[in-house]
């Protein structure tokens, strides 16, 4: 009897830790991504130094973590982020043969996506792994919405090891390969190419890759859920996909704490645009409210 129960007690033990490692393999993970508009990142950056790109400013971190206000904020009032600054756009997690072909692994389930609020300025993304093995690599997408303003990424930023913001360079797809994230041509409503799954690049243990349509993407009339793509009825600009942004990570590197990440966004302006004679959005002392 003594060892039947014994035999018992050890079967009870071993179901509870199967059960354990199962809620320790699905449990959630976050993904925190600051949305701002490029004037925010134009307010923060350091002085100029002679060949490089302007370093960000220090006070940076600390706008993006407690400085979004209610009011408007100077360019020279670094350390704050008008709320009106901050930028909305879709997320998504890839799955099946989408996910697969840019690299991804396992399966992941998008639970929230949390706008930023208060005076923090991160949108808190919460995916929750399916399969839980240790190979699995989630793929996120934010952008690829149909807007007349921010549809440029113009800068991306990287938390390092310390919790520095590093500066990822951007590189356009030209006969010459350049150092940074690659931006690539896909039109309008076109699946990235498989083969762009090894032009990831990254720091910290994620990497990026960013879609862009052609100008003539979006033909003439098409119908958008905010109205005729290439008109727009307040005269604003014109209805262009915005650029998509891959976050490629593996599940690891999430569980470990994911680095931050923060996108400047900029508008998408031409030379046959209507007001293409006004001043640009970013070169203003106080940022235009949309």
């Amino acid at each position: 009897m003594r060892v039947a129960s014994l035999g018992a007690v050890l079967a009870l033990m071993g179901l509870g830790a199967v059960a354990t490692a199962v809620v320790a393999q699905s449990a959630p993970v976050t993904v925190r991504i600051a949305l701002v508009s490029q004037w925010t990142i134009n307010q923060h950056r350091g002085a100029a130094i002679p060949g490089r790109q302007r370093p960000m400013a220090a006070e940076l971190a600390t706008a993006l973590d407690r400085g979004v206000v209610d009011r408007v904020v100077f360019s020279w009032q670094r350390g704050a982020i008008q709320r009106s600054s901050l930028v909305w756009k879709p997320v998504r997690v890839l799955s099946g043969p989408e996910a697969a072909a840019l690299g991804g692994r396992g399966e992941f389930r998008l639970l929230a996506v949390q706008p930023a609020t208060g005076a923090a300025a991160w949108t808190t993304v919460e995916v929750e792994p399916q399969t839980g093995q240790p190979g699995d690599v989630l793929v996120l997408e934010a952008g690829g919405e149909l807007n007349t303003i921010h549809q440029v990424l113009e800068t991306l930023l990287v938390s390092s090891a310390g919790g520095v913001l590093q500066e990822l360079g951007l590189a356009p797809r030209a006969l010459i390969e350049g150092a940074g994230v690659p931006v690539v041509a896909i039109p309008f409503g076109e699946p990235v190419a498989a083969k762009e799954a090894a032009a990831f690049r990254g720091a910290g243990g994620v990497e990026f890759l960013v879609a862009r349509s052609p100008v003539d993407a979006i033909p003439n009339g098409a119908v958008t859920t905010g109205g005729v793509a290439d008109s727009s009825p307040f005269g604003a600009g014109e209805w262009r996909q915005g650029d998509r942004v891959y976050v490629r990570a593996p599940l690891a590197t999430l569980r470990a704490g994911a680095p931050v990440i923060v996108l400047g966004w900029k508008d998408r302006t031409y030379r046959s645009d209507p007001d293409s004679e006004m001043l640009r959005r970013t070169s203003l002392g106080v940022p235009l409210s949309h």
